[in-house]
């Protein structure tokens, strides 16, 4: 079971017992304000109206126990390096947000200044409390924002990139942790597999029939957690489970957690 803790709302200063009621009231903070983007698509604030400016790292700061450090070590000649984050999705329905991790370095006094960038989901576990970080490809978050620049349609961009799914399907499923059921109508012609499976060694499904064909294929499935990270789940009728891609990634944004 998660540890009991208590969260502090950025914009308000209210304090929440549960993850879930923190964004909530976070979502009715934002609620008719504008998000705005800098030059490189980043969430720099919201502006409501007439209440004062919600900046984006105060809802960075809610996720800071799945961050690297930030930091600026660089020397007189200007050699270094520096990490810093920025926002790019936020969803308060989910409790989770695309973050790009940025380090700048600089090897020698005359060289040109180097960057490297990894985007990421991050949350926070439902039944442990971990957080989590997902590497996601930044393609897929730069396409979301030319589509819909709207922080919580980037999440759900990147997630229906994450499990390749079309957003119908993604409105459809249920998803458990780094995991996706999937309702489908058209099912491989395969034999069965029996009625168990383990995926990702931590997600046991049980199911009426299982086939796999390239993906796993479940009749009435339901998934329980063997790390018990994660509340079980279930649905009705033939699933395709489905297992997030993952990005490459630099080792301050590599992936952690489930």
């Amino acid at each position: 079971m998660a540890k009991t803790q208590q969260f502090i709302n950025p914009v308000t200063g209210q304090k929440h017992r549960k993850w879930s009621t923190l964004h909530h009231a976070i979502d009715k903070s934002l609620a008719g304000c504008k998000p705005y983007r800098d030059y490189y698509d980043a969430i720099q604030r919201w502006e409501p109206v007439p209440s004062e400016i919600i900046h984006a790292g105060k809802i960075i700061a809610l996720f800071l126990p799945a961050l690297d450090d930030e930091y600026v070590d660089f020397d007189g000649k200007g050699r270094g390096s520096a990490l810093n984050h920025d926002l790019y999705g936020y969803d308060p329905g989910q409790g989770v947000a695309v973050i790009q991790a940025r380090q700048a370095f600089r090897r020698a006094a005359r060289h040109y200044l180097n960057v490297r960038k990894t985007y990421f989901l991050v949350g926070r576990n439902e039944l442990t409390g971990e957080y989590f970080r997902h590497p996601v490809g930044s393609h897929a978050v730069r396409a979301a924002i030319k589509a819909d620049p709207d922080p919580a349609a980037v999440v759900r961009a990147v997630q229906r990139w994450m499990w390749e799914v079309t957003p119908r399907q993604l409105a459809r499923s249920v998803r458990q942790g780094d995991v996706l059921l999937v309702p489908e109508t058209r099912i491989p012609a395969t034999e069965s597999r029996g009625t168990a499976y383990l995926v990702a060694e931590s997600h046991q499904i049980t199911a009426d029939e299982i086939r796999v064909n390239g993906r796993i294929y479940a009749l009435n499935p339901s998934i329980i957690h063997v790390k018990n990270q994660h509340a079980p789940v279930a649905l009705t009728g033939w699933c395709s489970i489905r297992t997030a891609r993952t990005a490459d990634a630099w080792d301050f944004a590599a992936r952690i957690g489930d």
